[in-house]
């Protein structure tokens, strides 16, 4: 249908009826607007999101990264702090804010805390703003206990602990010597702990501790603990508890030594190897048994008399002392036997005895250094009481002999004739037949931070073993 033309005599402008656009689309123009608008700002928020999360994103891997690092750099402190345990057993100080060359970040600390059986090293290192912690259990070294053994303790009153702490990985039993209160000693056993006497420090069971005495310090037990009021300090009963481990091969880090060709040395003859060695420290090494001895000065106790009355009596006289000079290890792979007295001449000298065997020493000697068996500890010659300053670290510690000799010679067995022919000769060997691993008279040891420290750094047998490595909560 055509339209019609019409003109509008106000505006001038015309139009055709009929033909044309709705009218309400004339009323709809720019509407799409606030929809743009809207996507716009929709698009614009994604983006400033997507651009905050990734800024959010790169922001966490840097602070990924300098967690990482601060972890490193705690654990740099932990391994600083074992190098100087290593070197001085008896070092306590920790250490303070420490820089390493071209790291970034700083350890702040390591701290050092004592326990019975262990050490705690805690490292705290920041980077960047960002802390990270470390702590280490450290089983302390063997050596660092006055006596330390792989099996049982029985009838401790012939075994007298004089200063020092004591360790058994088995059991210890009667526990009966009274300490001095100048005179505090830990005592930790692996598995059950019966103290009879007055214990001035703490004392820690693997297993159950039965108190029949007095424990003045703390007291830790895997199992139970019996007779809580006996105790003074603090208890702990079913705690988890790791016991360092018996180290085997005790003689395999020394067999580069200087060969020890004879099984039996004078002490003069073993320290003029010392001196010819010319190293620090001078290491002697023994493929078998080796036995040590006074040599000419000692004339082994023989008293002759050949009158009517005949009478021969061996019984070594063991009381004179010998002084050694120098940082000495002297190992076997069998049985050491020492025969004579050997102190430090002075402060700085020590002598460490590494037996992959037994070791035995005589009665009525005085001994400083470092004692060290795979076997088991003996000592013969009951009644003469013999000591030793340092540190005894055994496999096992021979049966307390319970012989109520208390004279020099007659502790032994005496294998011998006595024969009567008329002229009334006798013969009495004064040769000891039952020193079949056992303890025979007292032994009275001393702990000697001195010799210890002077060895520590050359020995294995040991040496701070690793219980637990874990990352640690900051402190508050």
């Amino acid at each position: 249908m055509a339209g019609n033309w019409r003109r509008s005599i106000a505006t001038g402008k015309g139009r055709i009826d009929g033909v044309g656009l709705p009218g309400r689309c004339w009323h709809r123009r720019g509407s799409a607007l606030p929809g743009v608008l809207l996507a716009i700002l929709v698009l614009s928020l994604l983006g400033a999101g997507l651009l905050s999360l990734s800024l959010v994103e790169r922001q966490g891997a840097a602070n990924d990264v300098k967690i990482i690092q601060a972890t490193y750099l705690s654990e740099a402190g932990i391994n600083l702090a074992l190098a100087r345990l290593r070197q001085d057993p008896g070092w306590r100080e920790g250490l303070g804010e420490t820089s390493l060359t071209g790291v970034q970040g700083y350890i702040q600390r390591v701290d050092i805390s004592q326990q019975v059986l262990s050490y705690r090293l805690r490292s705290l290192a920041q980077v960047g703003g960002v802390q990270r912690a470390v702590e280490v259990d450290l089983a302390r070294p063997l050596y660092t206990f006055a006596l330390a053994t792989a099996g049982d303790l029985d009838k401790q009153d012939k075994l007298i602990i004089s200063g020092g702490d004591i360790l058994a990985l088995g059991d210890i039993n009667n526990l009966k010597v009274v300490f001095g209160e100048d005179n505090i000693i830990n005592v930790a056993a692996g598995g059950n702990l019966a103290v009879n006497g007055t214990l001035q420090g703490n004392a820690v069971a693997g297993r159950n501790l039965y108190v029949k005495g007095t424990i003045k310090g703390d007291a830790t037990a895997g199992g139970v603990i019996y007779n809580k009021d006996k105790i003074y300090g603090n208890k702990f009963e079913g705690v988890s508890l790791t016991f360092p481990s018996f180290p085997d091969n005790l003689d395999a880090p020394f067999t580069n030594g200087l060969t020890l060709g004879k099984d039996t040395y004078t002490i003069e003859e073993i320290q003029a190897m010392v001196n010819n060695t010319g190293m620090t420290p001078a290491i002697l090494y023994r493929q078998g048994d080796l036995t040590i001895t006074a040599g000419h000065d000692n004339d082994h106790g023989n008293n002759n008399n050949n009158g009517n009355n005949n009478s021969n009596s061996n019984g070594n006289d063991h009381s004179t002392l010998y002084y050694y000079n120098g940082i000495a290890i002297i190992a076997a792979s069998g049985s050491i036997t020492l025969e004579t007295s050997l102190l430090p001449a002075s402060v700085g000298n020590a002598w460490a005895f590494i037996a992959g065997g037994d070791l035995n020493i005589s009665g009525g000697t005085r001994l400083g250094g470092m004692f060290i068996d795979g076997g088991t500890f003996s000592k013969n010659d009951r009644g003469q009481e013999s000591t030793i300053n340092g540190s005894l670290v055994t496999r096992y510690v021979g049966a307390i002999d319970e012989g109520s000799y208390d004279t020099s010679g007659s502790n032994q067995e005496i294998r011998g004739n006595d024969n009567n022919n008329g002229n009334g000769q006798g013969n009495g060997n004064g040769e000891d037949k039952d020193n079949d691993h056992k303890i025979k008279g007292k032994i009275r040891i001393t702990y000697d931070q001195n010799l210890v420290g002077s060895l520590a750094p050359y020995l294995n047998q040991g040496n701070w073993q690793i219980l637990s490595w874990r990352v640690a909560a900051l402190e508050q």
